[in-house]
């Protein structure tokens, strides 16, 4: 798995991370018709001459911010998948909505 495997599918990349010394971060807006869920971070640190991924969210449910982060995952599909259940067996708002 590697940072393209992100970028092939619909993520976004930022040179800016924020307070992580990252190398970069992958994002991509997780969203359905009532709106934006939440947004999917990916930060790739160089370790050693190694790429190493992170993934991070954050959601919100009753004005209260719950950040959460992922450090093994095996594909995007994976990590995809995991912070989808999160949200839906949680019922963490939604950050936006569209209508």
């Amino acid at each position: 798995m590697t940072p393209k495997d992100f970028i092939n599918s619909g993520y976004t990349k930022y040179k800016n991370t924020g307070f992580r010394a990252a190398e970069f971060l992958l994002q991509k807006r997780i969203y359905d018709v009532i709106g934006t869920k939440y947004f999917l971070n990916i930060y790739v640190y160089n370790l050693e001459g190694k790429e190493v991924l992170d993934s991070e969210v954050q959601f919100t449910k009753n004005l209260k911010l719950y950040c959460i982060a992922v450090s093994k995952f095996q594909s995007v599909e994976e990590i995809e998948k995991i912070f989808e259940d999160l949200w839906e067996r949680m019922c963490f708002d939604y950050q936006e909505r569209t209508s």
